[in-house]
């Protein structure tokens, strides 16, 4: 990251913001000449409130030191000029660091995925922008509120928060550049096919912050690396929040945040002198009293080590160490060739590279999923769809049905005779083109199969119909299935190709027709 070469346009940001503040009865900087401050002010050394007890006054602590911090932003030193603090990115080997941004990047491209399908479903899909500004302003700070607690909860590092001047409440529910509307803009505009997979990670990007974490081009490349992961935890930081938001907004359940642990500390010479340099450091700044670490001791308590390949639970004495970087946490052989085409372009490496990033994970797709025919555009919800029968315990389903937010029931298709095959080759169809007739098809053998079981059925008819409705975009009704002409029945090749998909999904999970 280089300097800021146009003063006037932090300037000019500085003043915009200055006249927000001072709109919202907010601090301003002192008057009289810059202070060159080595790191950021504090509000106070008060300590920050228990988020689950009190969220209100955690919330208002963060936004205390988040006003008074970005009010005094523009007398920052460059980062490589703070001498006091070049322990903290002198305590990491490189090798280190870049393994570890690796691996945030790589669970922060995970969670990108999901706000991209959130935000493409509820934006391009959905009528959220005009829903959110119709809602009260005690509504949308109540949301707001409730989002920024269980983004805390579900991002790997919640005191990033203070690097995040987007996250405050008037600024999310305002009408400015940064509120939640905009910010999720953002992530569509980076990935707008809603598939939960992004090819390149997102950076959420400020002025205030860029200005605050500037470093000259000669800097060192452990400061490189420092500054990166503290972009990569910022994001992460927004990310999960603005998820948070939008499920809180739609009923979804809270899902905790549990930590996995597929890396190990280095075993090298220097090791034990970056430590010092670390305990120094935190005791000569005073951490240990000003930083809260609240967040780290709670999931200790609850994280497990795993492999980084398949992520299995495994206790630490089993897991083998790579044997290049003594970091990267394997199961067995097999799990350390399978990750070593990618783990090899940053195993040992030495130097700073942004550049340099994980290979996307591939769309979640069963075995037997179709490919998109040319012109056809899959919503979020048939994403969604796609990844719910990818998982190992739906390889005997046929379908999921929202029953309500967060949970679905799934169904096979097993009523009129020979209907099950019928289905899944109509379901082949309707998820690479969309034909309506087709999916008009899968409705009604749904809704009979469902009808034939009586009392037990769990998913109604009208269920069956919006469901489809929103994953395909139609409109099912009588008219529009005799628009749509005569469904054409499958074919002998069609029929035998989906027998040998359903024997492989099974056979995947150990069963068998």
């Amino acid at each position: 990251m280089s300097t800021l070469t146009k003063e006037q346009i932090m300037m000019g940001a500085l003043a915009g913001a200055l006249q927000e503040r001072r709109r919202d009865g907010g601090a301003t900087p002192d008057s009289g000449p810059s202070r060159n401050r080595t790191q950021p002010r504090k509000a106070s050394n008060r300590p920050r409130p228990d988020k689950h007890t009190d969220r209100v006054a955690w919330n208002e602590w963060f936004e205390e030191e988040l006003n008074f911090k970005y009010s005094h932003f523009i007398d920052f030193q460059a980062m490589d000029k703070r001498e006091d603090n070049e322990w903290a990115w002198n305590s990491q080997s490189m090798n280190e660091f870049n393994l570890d941004n690796v691996r945030t990047t790589k669970e922060l491209m995970r969670a990108e995925g999901v706000l991209a399908a959130l935000a493409v479903e509820q934006l391009q899909y959905g009528n959220f922008e005009e829903e959110w500004k119709a809602l009260s302003v005690e509504k949308k700070r109540e949301l707001a509120l409730d989002g920024l607690y269980r983004g805390s909860c579900t991002c790997p590092r919640d005191n990033s928060r203070i690097i995040c001047p987007e996250l405050r409440i008037e600024v999310l529910i305002g009408d400015g550049e940064y509120n939640l509307i905009n910010l999720l803009k953002q992530i569509v505009a980076h990935d707008p096919t809603g598939n939960m997979r992004v090819k390149e990670v997102f950076l959420y990007e400020h002025p205030f912050v860029a200005h605050e974490y500037r470093y000259s081009p000669d800097a060192s490349d452990h400061l490189k690396a420092f500054v990166r992961r503290a972009f990569l935890w910022r994001t992460f930081c927004i990310v999960s929040t603005l998820v948070s938001i939008i499920r809180v907004y739609t009923n979804y359940p809270f899902e905790p945040y549990i930590p996995v642990i597929s890396s190990a500390r280095p075993r090298d010479d220097d090791r034990k002198a970056r430590k010092e340099m670390s305990r120094d450091g935190i005791k000569r700044n005073n951490l240990k009293k000003t930083v809260d670490n609240s967040q780290c001791k709670e999931r200790d308590a609850i994280a497990y080590h795993a492999c980084s390949v398949c992520l299995k639970k495994t206790d630490l004495e089993k897991l083998k160490r790579c044997g290049r970087c003594q970091i990267v946490l394997y199961c067995s052989s097999d799990c350390q060739k399978k990750d070593w085409p990618e783990h090899k372009k940053f195993c040992g490496k030495k130097d700073f590279d942004p550049r340099l990033a994980p290979a996307p994970d591939a769309p979640a797709e069963f075995i037997g999923c179709p490919p998109v025919a040319d012109g056809y555009i899959r919503s979020p919800a048939l994403w969604r769809q796609i990844w719910y029968l990818s998982k190992p315990d739906s390889q005997r389903s046929f379908y999921h049905f929202d029953t309500t937010p967060g949970h679905t029931i799934s169904i096979l298709i097993n009523f009129p005779p020979g209907a099950d095959i019928e289905f899944l080759v109509a379901r082949r169809r309707a998820m690479a083109t969309g034909d309506l007739s087709t999916i008009h098809q899968m409705r009604v053998l749904a809704t009979w199969n469902q009808l034939a079981m009586g009392p037990d059925s769990e998913v109604t008819p009208d269920q069956i119909r919006r469901q489809f409705e929103k994953e395909y975009n139609v409109v099912l009704t009588p008219e529009t299935a005799e628009k749509a002409g005569k469904y054409k029945a499958a074919t002998k090749k069609e029929k035998e190709e989906e027998r040998e998909f359903y024997r492989r999904r099974l056979a995947s999970v150990g069963r068998t027709l």
